[in-house]
């Protein structure tokens, strides 16, 4: 986090097995130049993609049952100001308290909404935290002594990149982008490895998980990459690791689920146990902001089938190759960029002996 901008905690006052639930709000906003206040916020911010945690990533629903915190959001990317960001603050409220009555096993706990800057870009996190063990509050609301905010400690979380989520509204809702809105801008972060998401905090903000097999697919592989080619220590394997788990993925049956921990474990295989201590930020980053790779996703077959062969046809012939037999300078298959022309060396004993019949025949 590079800058805190926004910060408040309201109280949702709940007990399990109750259907009472009562919201304590805070006088004012909090300042955000107090240390603890700042501590905290980097806290929260950290949390996401840390070993241990699930991060779904996922959108505003448009079903006509998103309730009111979309709208709130919406309001708040077209003017990020103090008064606006309260109002998303207490319709957030509103709508946790609502859904949490409806929940008998749902508890309440402090609700941290913050709105912070990295990188250039700017998010909103609204995090909920039991409220024994981790914050010491004053009447007012404002962090006296705050312990390390770990993910025992975190009920749950939403995070929404303000910036993508413009991007998004400005698109419209009858425009479909052909790359799936590559980038989404909301995840869930979840505190155990577990498929799911407390349902009521999800709902009462509107949120729907899941991003599509093709998409999750595709970032899988190219975030590899990409981890891989920035390690000077290990960028010379980014190749081989991305055919790794393409093979992987390759081999699985049809509908078959792939998890972050599946990759970091393919990765670390095939690296083997001497380039190991360059993966410890893997898990992390694949499923972070910039990657975007889902806890875990059904691995599509049609993407992978994509990125395995090459084919080309035309009248009179058809070619399908591995990717990876195809290179400018060696290998079985040379292709020249100046003559637009492929060859093909190494061919089969049997291939060559038809070719080699088929024109004798026609001498």
């Amino acid at each position: 986090m590079e800058r805190l901008i926004f910060a408040v905690i309201h109280s949702l006052e709940k007990e399990a097995q109750s259907n009472l639930a009562q919201i304590r709000h805070a006088p004012a906003p909090l300042d955000v130049n107090i240390p603890q206040v700042l501590s905290l916020a980097e806290q929260l911010s950290r949390l996401v993609g840390r070993d241990g945690s699930t991060v779904f990533w996922g959108q505003f629903g448009a079903n006509n049952r998103e309730g009111m915190f979309p709208g709130a959001v919406e309001n708040l990317t077209a003017s990020i100001d103090l008064a606006t960001f309260l109002k998303v603050s207490e319709v957030a409220m509103a709508e946790l308290a609502a859904a949490a009555r409806n929940e008998r096993l749902a508890t309440g706990g402090f609700v941290c909404f913050v709105v912070y800057e990295v990188g250039g870009s700017q998010f909103l996190l609204v995090a909920m935290i039991k409220q024994r063990g981790a914050l010491t509050l004053s009447d007012d609301m404002v962090p006296v002594e705050i312990q390390e905010i770990d993910l025992s400690k975190l009920h749950q979380a939403a995070r929404v990149n303000l910036g993508r989520y413009e991007e998004f509204l400005s698109r419209g809702p009858d425009v479909v982008d052909a790359e799936e809105a590559e980038r989404t801008y909301l995840c869930f972060i979840n505190k155990g490895s577990r498929n799911d998401v407390a349902k009521y905090f999800i709902e009462a903000l509107g949120c729907e998980k899941g991003v599509s097999s093709t998409r999750a697919t595709r970032s899988a592989v190219d975030a590899v990459k990409k981890f891989v080619s920035s390690k000077p220590e290990i960028k010379a394997h980014a190749r081989k690791v991305r055919r790794a788990v393409i093979d992987h993925m390759a081999a699985l049956p049809d509908g078959a689920t792939m998890t972050v921990g599946t990759l970091v474990s393919v990765v670390r295989v095939t690296l083997g146990d001497d380039h190991s201590e360059h993966l410890e930020e893997l898990s992390a980053y694949l499923n972070g902001e910039d990657a975007q790779v889902p806890h875990s996703f059904v691995v599509s077959a049609q993407y992978i089938k994509s990125v395995t062969r090459i084919t080309a046809q035309a009248d009179g012939w058809k070619l399908s190759f591995e990717d990876t037999e195809i290179s400018e300078t060696e290998g079985p298959l040379i292709y020249s960029r100046e003559e637009k022309s492929l060859r093909i060396r190494r061919l089969p004993d049997e291939t060559i002996k038809k070719i080699e019949a088929t024109l004798d025949q026609r001498a």
